[in-house]
């Protein structure tokens, strides 16, 4: 069986030369073509000898995603592609245009099994795990398309991120020091629902990136119903972990929110979620959501979610509403993909 070459660094790929008995130069050209020219097949690399091309035919494979489907929205901010892997695993990302730069949407699973009742991914379950290298293939694929630098990216595509730990940490650190790509690890946010035991170890990490805390509720009882799984990460453990990773990294934590009318978005649950967000010291990130076929919640009207934000600053409480990118092409979590099934069904 062939093996996968993309994904391996520099330093891999001069070992790889050295065993194929090729020159370490060639390991430069070899990165150079698959990383800055996003030339994808050996035959294609004109500069390598034809017999160290046909070694490299024999017995590797660059396995990249294809493009099934993209879209971009109309203010040219937003687009989103609908990927296939090599086994016909179907992925999600996003790219944003923001004022800072390129930034990503990174899916870490091909679906998901925490099981959020308002969100997408999950409706189909977990099928598997990304590896780093199909991970780092996201990135790419957009600077190939669009011939752009990518200067940041969230962990917040389809999947738990602290379900596929090593995984992810490998990806994190091969977007860190990829030579050409070197994305600045406080340029990454990594969004768990709050798996506790893997949060203790990402601080342990001491990896200066952001965590951003899937909450979307002021208490146990309401957190149980919308998100299955924190019925085995109760909020009270879940919250030391997060004052853990705080202490132990000295960085601030964001607590996203999303508001669901008539569920967690009441007058009660401001007075709530201001008591228990305070000790933390985080930053609360409310985000309406996106309504999506198979998702049985609403969004609060505009002005509502205002007012719930207001109340919240009152309370003393670092709180914005997330500014909106994508809704007209289905970029929340699984819309598109789950759309594309219906539509072969």
């Amino acid at each position: 069986m062939k093996q996968n070459i993309w994904g391996k660094n520099l330093p891999e790929l001069r070992t790889l030369m050295k065993e194929l008995g090729a020159p370490g130069y060639r390991s430069q050209q070899l990165f150079d073509y698959m990383y800055k020219r996003g030339i994808l097949h050996f035959d294609e690399m004109a500069q390598l000898p034809k017999a160290l091309r046909n070694k490299l035919i024999e017995s590797w494979v660059i396995d990249f995603p294809t493009i099934v489907r993209e879209q971009r929205s109309s203010d040219r901010k937003t687009a989103k592609l609908l990927l296939r892997y090599s086994d016909n695993s179907l992925i999600e990302t996003v790219l944003m245009n923001q004022p800072y730069g390129y930034s990503v949407c990174i899916s870490t699973q091909v679906g998901c099994a925490v099981g959020c009742t308002f969100c997408a991914s999950g409706l189909t379950g977990l099928q598997r795990n990304l590896t780093a290298a199909e991970m780092l293939a996201q990135i790419y694929l957009w600077q190939f398309l669009y011939d752009i630098k990518i200067h940041s990216f969230v962990l917040m595509g389809s999947g738990e991120p602290l379900q596929n730990y090593d995984n992810v940490l490998s990806f994190m650190k091969m977007c860190h020091d990829f030579e050409g790509l070197t994305i600045s690890y406080r340029n990454m946010t990594l969004s768990t629902s709050g798996i506790t035991p893997k949060i203790y170890d990402l601080a342990k990490e001491k990896l200066p990136i952001t965590l951003a805390l899937s909450l979307h509720a002021p208490n146990d009882t309401i957190r149980n119903q919308i998100m299955p799984i924190s019925k085995w990460y109760p909020l009270p453990e879940l919250l030391e972990s997060l004052q853990f990773y705080t202490q132990t990294t000295r960085r601030r934590v964001t607590c996203e929110y999303i508001l669901l009318a008539g569920v967690n978005d009441q007058p009660e649950h401001v007075a709530e979620l201001a008591q228990m967000i305070r000790p933390l010291r985080a930053h609360v990130n409310l985000i309406p959501l996106n309504e999506s076929p198979g998702i049985p919640y609403r969004r609060p009207e505009m002005k509502h979610s205002q007012e719930f934000c207001e109340q919240l600053q009152k309370q003393g409480i670092a709180a914005t509403i997330r500014k909106e990118m994508g809704t007209e092409i289905q970029a929340a979590c699984g819309q598109l993909k789950m759309k594309f099934v219906r539509d072969n069904a």
